[in-house]
């Protein structure tokens, strides 16, 4: 029996193991889901203080409970900071952040992230990336540096892909399990056994071509998101301007059974995703002499949206006569989405420190939310809804379902809600 079918035996008798290297919003979910369909699973980083507090049921990943991965850990799942253990999984996934540096992609920790797989791969292996980036990344980074180091061939002596993560934090009908994933491969051997891995711990498995088309796939996902949100906010700053309710637009719209999906006018885009990963895109075609003009236009737009708040926010208090300077303003949930903690490229940070740097004095609410940190000042958190009626204004940057129970038509202060999520009768809606 040759690898491959050993491979195909091992995975059909659930007795492969899974290296998980990044135990972030991607690769904790991963490794909790394969363990929990009775693979062997090691979660591999770098992060000594991770790892010790996963391997005292500690989550630190809001979709993973203590008491879920506790429950994981009585299965086959171990967690690490030495890398020599991917040299025994079967299946190696990378999961690492990739973050942008000066508006350039990252790719520091993927390249670690190969070379230790290198310095370990054997024969027989299978690796899978599936941190965002650019098209390209997998064959043109990942496999030189896996080559490379451990003198094998990908697609013969080990086999090589890319899935993009499908990830939406606090989403609990859209789980890891049952949304669709994506799956390629650098050849034809590497996509069927890659397929088939997946196809045992996810209900639904869409293979495509090559690795530059599934990398593409998570691009276009997300820059299709972030071009119609800076339509619908351009329309919603003209519509302000024409002195026309968008949002009485947006919903006679959406009655036509056809052609046309609803997106919503905010304070901008936030996450780790929808602001990042059009850049990714941007700046491979740049590479290529070809600027992708009308998704530079829509970053473009939604990066003024913070700033537009503000404009509207201190025209609000000039027709109530307060003055923006040393107003007491409260900023309504600081979460770039409903309902859960992560304030990563949240808008609220930007309107905070435009508000800070027009003399505001600025506070917070947010259930989720403890600690709200903009230009390393840390912003003072409102505890008690008791005390909403002492701010001059209340801006409404996250609509968190909490926030459904708040009497706001009894409040004296000026209310803004930049998610047109709430009907407040004395509330302006951006």
């Amino acid at each position: 029996m040759d690898w491959l079918a050993e491979f195909s035996s091992k995975i059909e008798k659930r007795k492969i193991t899974v290296g998980v290297i990044g135990l972030g919003y991607v690769g904790l979910p991963l490794a909790i889901e394969a363990a929990n369909n009775t693979l062997k699973v090691v979660g591999y980083d770098i992060n000594d203080s991770v790892i010790s507090s996963l391997n005292k049921s500690v989550s630190h990943v809001e979709d993973i409970s203590d008491e879920s991965l506790n429950d994981t850990l009585s299965k086959e799942l171990t967690f690490t900071s030495d890398s020599n253990v991917l040299g025994d999984s079967e299946h190696i996934v990378i999961s690492v952040p990739t973050p942008l540096t000066d508006y350039q992609p990252d790719l520091s920790y993927v390249e670690a992230a190969s070379k230790s797989i290198g310095e370990n791969l054997k024969k027989g292996q299978i690796v899978i990336l599936e941190s965002t980036t650019y098209p390209g990344t997998t064959i043109e980074i990942v496999q030189p540096i896996l080559e490379n180091i451990s003198n094998l061939n990908a697609g013969e002596d080990f086999l090589l892909g890319y899935s993009p993560e499908r990830i939406d934090p606090g989403n609990k009908e859209w789980t890891f399990k049952n949304t669709p994933k994506i799956v390629s491969g650098i050849n034809k051997k590497s996509l069927e056994k890659i397929s088939k891995f997946y196809k045992s711990i996810i209900d639904e498995v869409i293979e495509v071509s090559g690795t530059r088309e599934a990398e593409m796939v998570k691009l276009i996902e997300n820059t299709y998101r972030q071009v119609n949100i800076a339509m619908v906010n351009e329309l919603a700053i003209l519509s302000n301007m024409l002195d026309i309710d968008i949002w009485e637009v947006i919903e006679a719209a959406k009655t036509k059974p056809f052609g046309f999906q609803s997106f919503r006018p905010g304070p901008g885009v936030g996450g780790h995703c929808i602001p990042i990963d059009p850049k990714y895109l941007s700046f491979k075609t740049r590479q290529i002499g070809q600027p992708v003009r009308f998704v530079e236009l829509a970053q473009e737009i939604n990066n003024s949206m913070p700033n537009y708040v503000v404009s509207r926010v201190s025209e609000l208090m000039n027709k109530k006569e307060i003055l923006l300077k040393n107003s007491k303003i409260l900023i309504l949930g600081v979460a770039y989405k409903k309902d859960i903690s992560d304030t990563r490229e949240s808008p609220a940070i930007d309107i905070v420190e435009a508000l800070l740097e027009k003399s505001a004095d600025v506070s917070f609410y947010d259930p989720f939310v403890e600690e709200l940190l903009v230009n390393k000042t840390s912003i003072i958190k409102e505890k008690n809804i008791k005390n909403f009626s002492n701010y001059d204004l209340i801006l409404i940057h996250t609509p968190h379902s909490d926030f459904q129970n708040i009497d706001f038509n009894e409040l004296k202060s000026i209310i803004f809600d930049s998610t047109g999520s709430f009907i407040i009768t004395n509330a302006e809606r951006i």
